[in-house]
């Protein structure tokens, strides 16, 4: 069947531009959505490390009381028998709404004093429900006197610092008999209740208690600390995840103990099982369908949906340290447009504007469809080109006819419009997680990567006499300031040999610019030497001197050793030529070596002074050698200074003589050069060696080749 060309292009058009738009909205909202989602776990996470930080928080501090009031009570057991002492102990709780009360019972006579701490809402208070003054915010009480005739006392402690006694009557309590001192006496370090609620006021809480022991180890008794609930439902509330999320509790039975509101709906935490005979109804479906489906799959993170309202939630649930008595676990329950709703209205936005753009470029590509000549087939590669999301260039497409040069208007107007598509896309969201998992085993992969070895010169002589106390720290500190130069510029130390350092690119972390670090590397290893001798006087191995050498070759990377002991690093002949290299250093009395290949693949980025061609001892074939003394640019983090680069001009000349076999200009170059250098042992050396081959001029076809016999 014949199409007509205007419709049959118009069509293939269309089809292609849909399909084109739908497949980029469709990858752009799932990876977008997905990063929500990894983001919503991330959230997740961090909210739980800071209610675990808040619950161990408030459980370190609780302890610090205890132990205070259980020295006080050691030092001065006679003493602290005062209502002073409970004025003292109320100045370790002052201000913290979460202590109740501090207090501490004697073994011997079962006194018992108590510092109580009320809260605004608590308006009567004592045996007879007395009514709390204005002025006052706390109550003491006392338990003493003999076994036969103990008194129980109440006394009001006023805002101005006076103790009114209101309540006085039999005692029918005996600390020595309450759970938390019992429990007390059978732990050496801190004792921790379970939830249980206050004999005097029926608040929900726990009890901190340790043991008080004399100098001989004898009981005295027991001091301890109650606080309430509040701080953990304050907790919850702070890391709910945006407007509507909520956070529960479960305990080791999979019961839900605890859940929050919203803070939308403004409600606050709250307590499912308040005591046995009572339960309060679970008011939540989301909460109720979250920890249905989590005791159904028991996983950490999970989707669900909830029967009230038909939204999908994302799901969390992860145990956290042990606490008032139990192992609790908390989950999150966060609806799922919390974190991809504005994802969902910006492909809303996206799609509205693109049909806008797609049915503008139909109808222009309609009519100009029909004047089509020769240049469709120019046109059907533009096509071909957006189909395959190429809009870099605009056709370039010059005719006599009106209607070709219109179409060539449309689709750079069309490319226009998707040009502008990326810009709806929510830039916050951006975020590349990549994950890696593999077998460890021995063996090793073929893989050319740049080497670099480090030696401290006069290292041994300098500390052979020094203790190892003394040593360590200073080595540590300087190895310290080179693994931190060499991975900020995506190296990897291999290992320490000694006072040496072995450090690979593009080993473990594939690096097209490997050499390029390398080199930075070096230059900011030696920045940081001098910061360290700068401001480090005192340190046993200042003044560092350094010595690096640099060569980038083919070698095998991987793992070896054996199944029960394994090591990852390189192997090869040019590992073994970089470590020759850095040797060299101190032949010619450099800091920085490097070889031809790093040069090479380093062109114009840095200033570098040819050496010599050396064949180092243990290889075959001779190779150029340089020196590294800065970056080319002025402008970069280590530049080489001008009279560096003077200088490197003036060694050219010389070097260059010698190479030429121009023994005595070269001589006279090089001492004339000897006054105006940085490298005196480099200079020295071509001096020594132009003087010998004066007296004793070398074979016929010198190559050039510094041949070294020893390491």
């Amino acid at each position: 069947m014949k199409v007509r060309l205007q419709v049959g292009v118009a069509t293939a058009f269309t089809f292609i531009t849909v399909a084109m738009l739908g497949i980029v909205v469709i990858f752009l909202y799932v990876g977008n959505r997905d990063l929500a989602l990894q983001t919503a776990r991330e959230d997740m996470r961090e909210a739980r490390k800071l209610s675990v930080g808040a619950i161990l928080e408030a459980k370190s501090q609780t302890g610090r009381v205890v132990d205070v009031v259980a020295s006080l009570v050691t030092e001065f057991p006679e003493g602290a028998r005062s209502l002073e002492t409970l004025n003292v102990l109320h100045a370790l709780i002052e201000g913290d709404e979460q202590f109740y009360g501090v207090y501490f019972g004697l073994e011997d006579s079962g006194a018992f004093y108590q510092n109580i701490a009320l809260t605004d809402d608590v308006l009567t208070f004592g045996p007879d429900n007395s009514e709390v003054p204005d002025n006052v915010r706390r109550v003491l009480r006392v338990i003493d006197g003999p076994d036969d005739a103990r008194v129980e006392q109440y006394f009001w402690a006023t805002n101005t610092g006076q103790s009114v006694k209101f309540a006085q009557g039999p005692v029918d309590f005996d600390p020595r008999k309450r759970p938390w001192y019992e429990g007390a006496l059978k732990n050496d370090g801190l004792f921790v209740t379970e939830l249980y609620r206050f004999e005097s006021t029926g608040r929900l809480g726990v009890t901190f208690a340790k043991r008080i022991l004399d100098e001989t180890g004898a009981v005295i008794g027991v001091a301890g600390a109650d606080i309430t609930t509040s701080t953990l439902l304050k907790n919850f509330e702070a890391i709910r995840i945006g407007d509507e999320g909520l956070v529960f509790m479960v305990n080791q039975n999979d019961q839900l103990t605890l859940y929050s509101g919203t803070r939308a709906s403004g409600d606050g935490a709250r307590f499912v099982n308040t005591d046995i005979e009572g339960q309060i109804a679970i008011e939540s479906d989301v909460i109720a369908s979250a920890v249905s489906h989590w005791i159904d799959n028991r996983q950490p993170f999970f989707r669900f949906s909830a029967e009230s309202d038909n939204l999908m939630y994302i799901g969390s649930v992860a145990p956290i340290p042990e606490m008032f008595g139990t192992q609790p676990i908390i989950g999150f329950a966060v609806p799922e447009d919390e974190f991809v709703g504005a994802i969902k209205q910006t492909t809303a936005q996206v799609l509205k504007i693109s049909a806008v753009a797609l049915a503008l470029a139909i109808s222009i590509t309609v009519l100009v469809a029909r004047m089509l000549s020769q240049k469709l087939r120019l046109v059907a590669e533009e096509a071909r080109r957006i189909r395959d999301f190429d809009l870099t260039d605009d056709l370039d497409l010059h005719s006599s006819i009106r209607e070709v040069s219109d179409l060539n208007h449309a689709m750079s107007s069309m490319k226009a419009g998707l040009r502008s598509f990326g810009a709806y896309v929510p830039k916050e969201l951006v975020r590349s997680i990549i994950a890696k998992g593999e077998n460890v085993a021995v063996g090793g992969l073929s893989r050319e990567v740049t080497i670099m070895f480090s030696d401290l010169q006069g290292f041994t002589a300098r500390t052979e006499n020094l203790e190892p106390e003394a040593l360590m720290p200073a080595l540590s500190e300087y190895f310290e300031a080179m693994e931190k130069q060499i991975t900020a510029h995506d190296g990897t130390v291999d290992k320490y040999i000694g006072d040496a350092v072995m450090a690979l690119w593009n080993a473990q972390k594939v690096d097209d610019n490997h050499c390029e670090h390398a080199c930075r590397a070096v230059l900011a290893c030696l920045q940081a030497e001098a910061e360290i001798n700068a401001s480090n006087l005192s340190s046993p191995l200042v003044p560092l001197h350094t010595r690096f050498g640099l060569h980038c070759g083919t070698v095998i990377v991987g793992n070896v050793g054996s199944l029960s002991r394994m090591q990852y690093t390189a192997l090869g002949s040019s590992v073994n030529l970089a470590s020759r290299v850095e040797g060299l250093g101190k032949v010619y009395g450099t800091r920085a070596l490097v070889t031809e290949p790093v040069v090479r693949r380093t062109e114009g980025l840095f200033c570098v002074r040819e050496v010599d061609t050396v064949s180092p001892v243990g290889t075959t074939k001779p190779i150029r050698i340089f020196e590294l003394l800065g970056e080319e640019d002025v402008g970069g983090t280590y530049p080489a200074s001008p009279e560096i680069r003077r200088e490197i001009q003036s060694w050219n000349i010389c070097y260059e003589l010698y190479r030429s076999e121009n023994w005595t200009e070269a001589l006279v170059a090089f001492e004339d050069h000897l006054g105006k250098t940085s490298s005196q042992a480099l200079v020295e050396t071509y001096i020594q060696r132009c003087r010998k081959f004066i007296a004793h001029p070398p074979d016929k076809g010198w190559d050039g080749v510094y041949s070294f016999k020893t390491k």
